[in-house]
C-alpha cells in the first residue's frame, strides 16, 4: 500500500474554512453598497422622470413624499430590498386607468372613486401615464451589481481569505 503525504494541506483547509465565512461578509458588504447605489438611482429617476398625457406633463415627484420614502431593508445575509410603502408608489410607477402601462391591468374608466385609509376618506382618481422610477433603476444597475460582487469575491479569494 502506497502512502501519499500532502504538505500544507492543513493550511489550505484552514484558509478555505476562513474564506467560506469571509465570502459571506464580503458578498453582504458588496450587496449593501449596491443597494445604496440602486437607491440613489431610484431617487434620481423620481426627480427627473416625466410623462405626457392629454396635453399635461406629469412628474413623478409632486410633494416629495415618494422621494423621501425610498429606503433599504436588510432581509437577511446577502439580501436587501430597495423600496417604498407610500400609497401612490405603484400608480406612479405603472400609471392608472386608460393611460397606464398596458402590461398591467387597469380600469378603462375616465375617473373613479376609491377609499384611501391614509387620507382618511374617498378620493377621485383620473388616468395618469406611468412614470417608472424603480424598474429602470434596477435595470440600469443590474450589471454593475453583478460586476462589483464578482470583483469583491475574486479579490477575497486572491487574498487567501481571512480578511474581514
Amino acid at each position: 500500500m502506497a502512502a501519499v503525504e500532502l504538505k500544507g494541506l492543513q493550511s489550505v483547509l484552514s484558509k478555505l474554512n476562513r474564506m467560506g465565512r469571509d465570502i459571506n461578509t464580503v458578498a453582504d458588504n458588496s450587496l449593501h453598497k449596491s443597494a445604496y447605489d440602486i437607491k440613489r438611482e431610484v431617487e434620481e429617476n423620481i426627480k427627473t422622470v416625466t410623462a405626457a398625457y392629454n396635453g399635461h406633463t406629469y412628474k413623478a415627484v409632486d410633494t416629495g413624499q415618494l422621494l423621501r420614502s425610498i429606503h433599504i431593508t436588510k432581509l437577511g445575509i446577502c439580501r436587501y430590498a430597495v423600496g417604498t410603502a407610500v400609497e401612490h408608489a405603484a400608480p406612479v410607477e405603472y400609471g392608472t386607468g386608460s393611460a397606464g402601462d398596458p402590461a398591467v391591468s387597469h380600469t378603462a374608466k375616465v375617473k373613479w372613486v376609491y377609499y384611501s385609509p391614509i387620507a382618511g376618506g374617498y378620493r377621485t382618481a383620473y388616468p395618469q401615464p406611468p412614470r417608472p422610477y424603480m424598474r429602470p433603476a434596477f435595470a440600469a444597475k443590474r450589471a454593475e451589481v453583478t460586476a462589483n460582487l464578482s470583483r469583491a469575491i475574486i479579490a477575497e479569494a486572491r487574498s487567501g481569505g481571512g480578511a474581514s
